[in-house]
Formats: C-alpha cells, sequence, structure tokens
C-alpha cells in the first residue's frame, strides 16, 4: 500500500487502487477502508489521525456524507469549530435530511451559546432519527467523539430544566 503525506494527514497513493482489485468497485472500497481506519482512530483516542482519515475517505468518495460528518465531528472533539460548522452547515445545504449533520450542529451551536439555532436545528434531527438523543448508542454505534456527545447531552438536559 503506498501512502503519501497530505497537508499533515496521510493519503492513499495510486497503488492502494491496485491492493483493492479484486473488489468490484475499488473506490468505495477504498473509501470503505479509510473510513473505519477513522472510526478506529477514533476508538483510541486519536481524533487528528481519525480526522485525516475520515477527509480522505470523504475525498476519494464524495458522496460518502458520513465521512464528512465524522470528520467535522473530529474537527469539533479537536476544538476546530469554525471549520466543524462550515462543514456541517454545507452538508445540511445539500442533504437537508441528514440527521447526522444536524445532530452534530446541534451540539456545536450548544457549545458556542446559540441555544435557539440549536433547537431548531433538533428539532429536524429528532424528527428525523431519535436514535442521537441516546448517548450510548452515539458514542458505542455511530462512534461519535465524546465532546459533542457531551455538548448534545447538556443541550437536551438544558430542555427539561
Amino acid at each position: 500500500m503506498a501512502l503519501i503525506l497530505l497537508f499533515g494527514c496521510w493519503s492513499p497513493g495510486p497503488a492502494l487502487g491496485n491492493s483493492l482489485a479484486a473488489d468490484p468497485d475499488p473506490v468505495k472500497a477504498e473509501a470503505t477502508a479509510l473510513y473505519n481506519l477513522g472510526a478506529v482512530q477514533g476508538a483510541r483516542g486519536n481524533w487528528q489521525g481519525a480526522r485525516c482519515s475520515y477527509g480522505a475517505a470523504a475525498r476519494i468518495q464524495p458522496d460518502l456524507i458520513l465521512a464528512r460528518s465524522s470528520r467535522a465531528l473530529a474537527a469539533m472533539e479537536l476544538g476546530e469549530l469554525a471549520v466543524a460548522e462550515e462543514t456541517l452547515r454545507r452538508l445540511i445545504r445539500r442533504h437537508p435530511l441528514f440527521a447526522d449533520a444536524r445532530a452534530a450542529l446541534t451540539a456545536l451551536l450548544w457549545r458556542r451559546g446559540l441555544q435557539g439555532e440549536a433547537e431548531s436545528h433538533w428539532a429536524a434531527s429528532a424528527g428525523l432519527d431519535d436514535r442521537y438523543a441516546d448517548a450510548r448508542w452515539l458514542l458505542a454505534t455511530r462512534q461519535w467523539p465524546p465532546g459533542p456527545v457531551q455538548d448534545l447531552q447538556q443541550f437536551l438536559a438544558s430542555r427539561t430544566s
């Protein structure tokens, strides 16, 4: 497997496609492998590596919107709120029914103190997929970073007080 360093992140080089030749769609296989690598890196607390892997997956397969959302979540965990917000807003503009991006933006807006706008994104997100209210699901299944999960849980707790 050939890897090149691009903007401080490892990216697959041209030879990686050859190693996936048995897959009917090597581009999707490559993107999936990078997405899964990001999940492993995040599970180990390496959010910088996860952000890079998710970003590489999204560059290889632009329609893999979960990779873009995961990259934004990793950026949130790293304190890169402006980058995360721009990515999430762009995702929501292009995919208004994408609950993950709306829930993530809810957490980010709550962190920034923008309760009203957070409420509106949460209403859309909860109407699309109510699992986002479950912190255990976010951490274990969806594999969100702990910071955004905590922000979303604080937002939800503020709504009941």
